[in-house]
Formats: structure tokens, sequence, C-alpha cells
């Protein structure tokens, strides 16, 4: 069975974070104890000039301190479903975030929300994804298409909703780490068929977990029913930059390689967000993919984690660039050096709102 794209939305902060600021942050508050703090400091005011040249990063957004995931993720759902309504044709929800953890989950207290006024709504199958951080939307995927395939379900929604202002560590010693990361909320709506925005070709997911791979990117998230408590410094977003960066390099050639050694034509490569001048501009140069068909919000953005894909799809199906018969690679990785992939075909293009 065909499976489809049937809508994309997405949905970034007012607040726009610079390079500097971000690195203030980290600063201010700071208890200075010994000399090593203090070189800290000093290190990280200096980076923070230098981070746009060494990174490409310019800027993050941060969703207001008082602002919910559950908020974000019914706005988000309901921009996916605005086109057509039809809430009693949805059978699940999943919802991947590195940020949001804990019981019950962000896709159950979605429903929760979404009852009050959309009495149309049945009772969809419910799914959170997170362990796999940055990959955690491809793994979702995965199993929308399934569910679909396998189990002849109507509608299915993906939502990736990150809040990673909540869940970085301010604090200078994390400068390589905390400094990458901006928050932001962005889906897709799968149903069967050939009728949607894009046609789904192929799409996989699997892992290159070891002993070590498995100690290089860790970290916890909030309690989405408890927004009140802040997230332990003990469980602050971790990430052991150089090996992370080479084995992201890696990944991302290899699945760009897999794809092209079947013939496959990539008008649109879609990659995790991670670091435009280190990672996803070489890794275009290597496959011989002209950099200007890679789609890039990093320097805008920073990494916005399971977000960063279904953001830029749906970037790229509103745009004026985008034209049907094109085909879009999206490729993610992430935690524990996850992957994932699909490969779409775009139908409907541009998409205006």
């Amino acid at each position: 069975m065909q499976v489809s794209v049937a809508a994309t939305a997405s949905i970034l902060p007012e607040a726009v974070i610079s390079n500097r600021e971000i690195g203030e942050r980290l600063i201010a508050g700071f208890e200075i104890k010994d000399a090593s703090d203090r070189e800290a400091v000093a290190a990280a005011r200096a980076r923070s000039d230098l981070l746009e040249r060494k990174t490409g990063l310019r800027a993050r957004r941060f969703f207001a301190p008082e602002l919910s995931p559950v908020e974000v993720g019914l706005d988000l759902l309901t921009r996916l479903l605005a086109p057509s309504g039809a809430w009693d044709t949805l059978d699940a929800i999943i919802v991947t975030s590195s940020s949001a953890h804990g019981f019950p989950g962000l896709s159950q207290q979605i429903v929760a929300a979404a009852r009050a006024g959309h009495e149309g709504l049945g009772n969809p199958f419910v799914l959170d994804i997170g362990s796999n951080a940055c990959t955690s939307f491809m793994y979702g995927l995965t199993i929308a298409s399934s569910l679909i395939q396998a189990m002849n379900y109507r509608r299915v929604a993906c939502l990736a909703i990150e809040f990673a202002s909540r869940c970085i560590d301010y604090n200078p010693h994390a400068f390589g780490t905390s400094t990458l990361f901006g928050d932001a909320a962005a889906g897709v709506l799968l149903e069967p068929g050939t009728g949607g925005i894009a046609n789904l070709q192929a799409v996989r997911a699997s892992s290159m977990i070891d002993a070590e791979k498995i100690t290089l990117i860790k970290g916890g998230g909030m309690e989405v029913a408890r927004l009140d408590l802040s997230v332990p410094e003990s469980t602050r977003w971790y990430m052991a930059g150089p090996p992370v960066a080479i084995g992201a390099m890696k990944i991302l050639a290899d699945e760009i390689a897999r794809y092209q050694a079947d013939g496959t034509k990539i008008d649109w490569l879609i990659p995790h967000q991670a670091n435009l001048t280190r990672i996803l501009i070489p890794a275009c140069q290597d496959a011989g993919i002209d950099p200007s068909r890679l789609r890039a919000s990093f320097a805008e953005t920073g990494n916005t984690s399971s977000a960063s894909i279904p953001l830029l799809l749906d970037e790229l199906v509103r745009s004026d660039e985008a034209a049907a018969g094109q085909t879009a690679l999206l490729i993610g990785f992430g935690a524990s050096f996850t992957l994932g992939s699909a490969l779409l075909t775009l139908n409907r293009v541009p998409v205006r709102a």
C-alpha cells in the first residue's frame, strides 16, 4: 500500500537568541570557584564570537518560558488537520521529543487537550519516542507508515516537539553542547494513497550502537506534566563533540551512498541539522550533491533535534523551489548512533498556507 504525506506544519518560537547572547546566558549566575572556572568564562566569551565561523550557526530560537509542550503540540496537530478537519479519521498520534519525558506521555496529554474542542476525535493509538533523540522523528515516520500499510490506519500524525532551551546546561563548561540547540516543533500527517503532497517511496530505521558510542550523547528531559520542575543538572544534555561529528559525517555519507547505489536521483537532501560547515556541506560535496540542493536551517535555528527534518520538509514544500516529480531524501542520525531515512517523491508543490 502506498503512503503519502497529506500535510506538513511547523512552529518556530519568536525569541531569537544570538551566539553572543547564549554565551552570556551560560555565564550569567555561574559561580567562579577556581582558575579553571575563570578560564571557562573567558573561553565562553571568546568562543561565542567564533561560533559562526566554526559551525555556521548564527542564532537559535527559544520558546517562551510560560509555554508548554502540550500547547505547542495541540497547535501543531490543529495545523496539520486544518486543511480537511476530519478529526474522526485520525487513528494514531506519534510524538517525538528529546526534551519531554515522563508519563502520561506527551501524545496522551495532547489527545486529552484536543478533546475539549474536537468532539469527533476518536480513540487514537498514542506513542512517545524520545530515547533516540535526534533520530526519533525518523523512527516515528517508520512506525507511522507501518501502521498504515499493515493495519489499515486511515491517518497518522507524527509530531516532533523540542524544548531544548529547558534541557541544556547553562554553564560555561558545557559551551560545546549548550550553544548548538534550539527549540522548534514540526510534523507531518500521513495517509494511504498517492493524493498527498508527497509519496513515501522508501523508509528505514537502524542503528550502529555499541558500548563506546552509547556514552557519547546523554541527557534527560523535562517532566511534561510538571513544568514547574527544573531538569536536574545531572541529566542535562551532554555530547562528545569530535567523535559525534565524525560518526555523524560517516552515517550521512553512507546513507546517501546507499540510495545513490540504487540509481536514486536526489533532488533535495534534508538531513538532521547538526553542524553546517563540518558535517552537512562536506557530506554533500563527498556525495556529489550540489550544496544548493541541501535544505538547511542550522544557521538560524541551531540543532532542533527531532524537529529538524519535518521543519525543513515543511519549508521545502511551501517554497517556490520545490517541483512536482522531484525527490527528497530525509536522513536522521542521533543518540547512540541511531539512524533513519526516507525517500519522498513530491506531488502537489508548492503548498500554500
